[in-house]
C-alpha cells in the first residue's frame, strides 16, 4: 500500500485510502485533446502528476472525513468481483480493505457514503460478495444519491457490459441504506454538497467547511492537475463536454479565489492543493500530507 495521507481542514481530517495507482497513461486516452509536449510544457507538473515523456499519473482513491463525531467516505472505488467493461477495471482483486484498515478504519464505523457520481470507479466498495450475494460493505452508513445521477446511471448500464446498478447500487437500497437528497444538500457539520454538472448530468462536489477553513472533494468535474492550466480539455467521459468545460472555469475561479484546499479525487501521488493563478490560467500547488504509515 501507498504511505497513508492525512490533511486537516479546521477540526476536520481528510484522509486518502487508494485502491490503485496508474503510471504512464498517454495523454490523449484520457484528455483526448492533449499530446505529450502539451504535457511537458508545464513542468510543474513533474514528477508528482506527470512523467518526463509527458504521460499522465492517475489515481483511484476515496477520501475518509472524520468531523465532529462522524465518519464519512467519500466515492468508494471500483470494487472486486465486478463485471465492468473496461478491462482494467474488470474482476479485480484489490486489496483496498485491508489498506482501509490499515489506514485505522473500520467498516462497520463509517456513518455515511457520499457519492459525488455513480460511474463505475466511485461506488464499487459500497458491496462486496457474500455467498456469492451482493451485500453492503458498510452495513451502518446511510448511503446518498441524488436523482438525476440515478436516472442517467440507468440509462448506461447495459446487459453484458457491467451493471453498475445492479451489483453495486440496488443492493444498498434493498437493504434499506440508501437516502435520495438534494444536489446542494446541506449535510450537516460543516458538509454540503455543491451541483458540479457536466461530466454526468447530476455530478456533485462536496464541500468541508470547519474551524474557520474550507476544502471540497472534487470528484470528477476535474481529472488531472493539468486542467487547472487547460480547463477546456475534456475528459473523455465527459457527458456534456460544455457543461463541464463551464463547471470547471468557474469552479477553478471560486476554489483559487477563495484558497480553498481542493482534494482531486483522481489526483496522484499529492491529491490536496490549491489552485493559484498561473500565466493565463492556474497550476495546482500540492501541500504536503502528513505521512502516517
Amino acid at each position: 500500500m501507498t504511505d497513508i495521507q492525512r490533511w486537516t481542514v479546521g477540526n476536520a481530517t481528510v484522509t486518502s485510502v487508494v485502491e490503485t495507482e496508474m503510471a504512464g497513461l498517454p495523454s490523449e486516452l484520457l484528455l483526448p485533446a492533449a499530446t505529450a509536449v502539451d504535457i511537458t510544457a508545464q513542468d510543474w507538473l513533474m514528477p508528482d502528476y506527470a512523467t518526463a515523456d509527458g504521460a499522465l499519473l492517475l489515481r483511484i482513491q476515496a477520501f475518509v472525513i472524520d468531523i465532529d463525531d462522524r465518519r464519512v467516505l467519500v466515492d468508494p472505488c471500483v470494487g472486486n468481483d465486478k463485471v465492468r467493461s473496461l478491462p482494467f477495471w474488470h474482476m479485480r482483486s484489490y486489496p483496498f480493505l485491508d489498506d482501509f484498515a490499515a489506514a485505522g478504519f473500520d467498516r462497520n464505523g463509517i456513518d455515511l457514503v457520499v457519492h459525488t457520481h455513480l460511474h463505475a470507479d466511485h461506488v464499487g466498495w459500497d458491496t462486496h460478495l457474500v455467498d456469492g450475494a451482493w451485500a453492503s460493505t458498510f452495513p451502518n452508513a446511510r448511503h446518498l444519491y441524488t436523482q438525476r445521477e440515478l436516472d442517467y446511471r440507468r440509462s448506461q448500464d447495459e446487459p453484458g457490459t457491467g451493471e453498475v446498478f445492479a451489483d453495486s447500487i440496488e443492493p444498498i437500497f434493498a437493504a434499506g441504506l440508501a437516502d435520495i437528497v438534494a444536489e446542494d444538500e446541506d449535510l450537516g457539520d460543516g458538509l454540503r454538497l455543491a451541483p458540479t454538472p457536466g461530466h454526468t448530468p447530476g455530478h456533485t462536489s462536496l464541500w468541508i467547511h470547519s474551524g474557520g477553513e474550507r476544502a471540497v472533494v472534487t470528484g470528477d468535474l476535474i481529472h488531472h492537475p493539468v486542467q487547472c492550466a487547460h480547463p477546456e480539455w475534456a475528459e473523455i467521459a465527459d457527458a456534456d463536454i460544455e457543461q463541464a468545460r463551464q463547471t470547471r472555469h468557474a469552479f477553478l475561479r471560486d476554489v483559487a479565489l477563495g484558497r480553498s484546499l481542493v482534494f482531486g479525487t483522481h489526483f496522484p501521488s499529492s491529491p490536496a492543493g490549491h489552485v493559484v493563478p498561473y500565466e493565463d490560467a492556474w497550476r495546482f500547488a500540492p501541500v504536503a500530507a502528513l505521512s502516517v504509515g
